[in-house]
């Protein structure tokens, strides 16, 4: 269903297609310095999907994605928004990193809809322990109806440890502005490699990843509010959780998620495409998130 109806836009909207590589061809003409999801859900913008091959000696990935709706933390609206991306990337080969990612969500007045620029530092504290801190600021179209619209800035960081068959990672995010919330989640993956595929150049990875998130959500109660003023939602009452027990100060598990992402890599390109499963949970009382997949794809160059 989301391949047909990917492909249903790209025939009823060529202009977005083509203002998205204009943005593109911006992005890459701009070249930041060194150092500067909607997707998954994770506040950060982490590089794109080749971009850890490109920084072995530093170097610049621009990316073009596509994914079949948006989601943070496993909220989500009630329409599918399907949205465009393009991304570029700085990462050196001391860990530090830049990206500018700007999405065009389907649907909307708006040609970029949101903009978010990040920066950080990815580094190995020993063979099988690495860690990563960054800082990430969103911007948003005036009437954007993203649940992350109500998130202005973030500080994020992870500490991972390579077990040998199974590599874990706590991610902790920090968010503030127009509201305060904390994060913690739990992933488990394993990555399985396979060289020389179709070429000997070839490359495919497959990393299947088990999350879990725990954090508060004031971000979602100031969301339900925002979208009531924008005319993007009709108010209280569409909810289907009624219980006492959530609030928005208190660390609850907010979400469940498994995603499968296959890679596959020949020279200086890549390709994914990722499943996502997540399982949203102690929704607040209007909250309509429910369970769903989301399926993406990208594009990336090494430049």
């Amino acid at each position: 269903m989301a391949a047909e109806s990917f492909a249903m836009t790209v025939i009823t909207s060529p202009v977005r297609w083509l203002g998205l590589l204009l943005l593109m061809g911006w992005l890459l003409g701009s070249r930041p310095a060194a150092g500067q999801a909607v997707g998954s859900g994770q506040p950060t913008g982490s590089p794109a999907v080749g971009a850890d091959s490109a920084a072995r000696h530093g170097g610049f990935t621009a990316a073009l994605s596509y994914g079949s709706n948006s989601s943070f933390f496993g909220r989500t609206q009630t329409t599918r928004y399907p949205y465009l991306a393009g991304e570029l990337t700085y990462k050196s080969r001391f860990g530090v990193w830049g990206s500018a990612v700007s999405y065009d969500i389907f649907g909307t007045s708006s040609f970029v809809d949101e903009t978010d620029l990040s920066a950080g530092w990815d580094f190995d504290l020993s063979k099988k322990v690495d860690a990563s801190v960054s800082y990430s600021r969103f911007l948003f179209a005036a009437n954007s109806p993203l649940v992350k619209s109500s998130v202005n800035n973030s500080f994020d960081g992870y500490l991972g440890w390579d077990w040998g068959y199974v590599y874990s990672r706590l991610n902790a995010a920090y968010l503030f502005g127009d509201t305060n919330d904390l994060f913690l989640v739990l992933d488990n993956s394993r990555n399985f490699e396979f060289e020389q595929v179709f070429t000997p150049r070839g490359y495919l990875a497959i990393e299947p990843r088990v999350s879990v998130t725990a954090g508060t959500q004031r971000f979602a109660e100031t969301s339900l509010k925002q979208q009531i003023g924008r005319g993007n939602s009709k108010g209280p009452g569409r909810g289907k959780n009624g219980t006492t027990t959530v609030t928005t100060t208190r660390l609850q598990v907010l979400n469940y998620e498994l995603r499968l992402p296959v890679t596959y890599s020949l020279g200086a390109v890549s390709v994914q495409v990722a499943w996502r499963y997540a399982m949203p949970v102690n929704l607040l009382p209007d909250d309509v998130s429910g369970a769903r997949s989301y399926f993406t794809s990208s594009l990336s160059l090494n430049l």
